[in-house]
C-alpha cells in the first residue's frame, strides 16, 4: 500500500477570518471612506492666488487683445468706457471666430480687468468639482465673477453681445452684494 501524501491546511482550504480580523477590515474600510468624503468635500471649492504661469498666460492673452485693438488704431487703456468700446468693435467686426475659444477668453480677461478695477476685485484661481477657472473675487469673501466664461460662452454660442450692457449688469449686480452696498452710488 502506498502512503497518502499530506497537504498543509493552508493550501487545501483557507482559514476563515476571525471576528477580530473582520472588525479590523471593516474599521479600515470605514476610515478610508470617511477620509475620501472629507477630501471630496475639501475639493468642492478651493481658492488660490494666481500662479506665475497664470499671470504669464493672462499677460499673453492681454497682448493678443492689444494686437486686435491696434488694428483699430487703439491701445488698451484701462479706462472702461474706452476699452469696452474697443472690445465691442473687435466683436462687431467679427475678428474673433466663434470657434476660437482662446481669443474669446482673452477678450474675457480684458473685460474682467475692467470689472476688477471698477469693483475692487482680484483675480484668483477657483477650483471645484467642475474644474479649474480664473475668476474675480472680492477680498476674502465668497463673492466671485467669472468674466472669461461670460464673454467666451456668449461668443461661442453666436449670441449678440453688448459688452457695455454686460459690464453695467455685473457692476450693478455685484455692487448690491458688497458690504455697505446701500451707500454706494449706482
Amino acid at each position: 500500500m502506498i502512503a497518502q501524501l499530506s497537504m498543509s491546511r493552508a493550501v487545501t482550504q483557507p482559514e476563515l477570518l476571525s471576528l477580530r480580523h473582520l472588525t479590523t477590515v471593516f474599521l479600515l474600510f470605514s476610515a478610508l471612506l470617511t477620509a475620501s468624503n472629507v477630501m471630496s468635500s475639501e475639493f468642492e471649492r478651493q481658492i488660490r492666488p494666481l500662479t506665475a504661469i497664470d499671470r504669464h498666460y493672462m499677460s499673453e492673452q492681454r497682448q493678443a487683445v492689444e494686437a486686435l485693438a491696434n488694428r483699430l488704431g487703439r491701445r488698451l487703456s484701462g479706462v472702461p468706457t474706452r476699452d469696452l468700446d474697443t472690445l465691442q468693435r473687435i466683436i462687431d467686426n467679427r475678428w474673433v471666430d466663434p470657434e476660437d475659444i482662446q481669443t474669446s477668453q482673452a477678450l474675457g480677461i480684458v473685460f474682467g480687468d475692467l470689472l476688477a478695477s471698477e469693483l475692487d476685485f482680484d483675480w484668483v484661481v477657483y477650483r471645484d468639482s467642475a474644474g479649474r477657472s480664473r475668476a474675480l473675487r472680492y477680498r476674502d469673501r465668497d463673492l466671485f465673477i467669472f468674466p472669461i466664461t461670460m464673454v467666451s460662452r456668449r461668443l461661442s454660442a453666436g449670441a449678440d453681445l453688448s459688452v457695455n450692457d454686460l459690464f453695467d449688469e455685473q457692476r450693478i449686480k455685484q455692487r448690491e452684494n458688497l458690504p455697505g452696498a446701500r451707500w454706494m452710488p449706482q
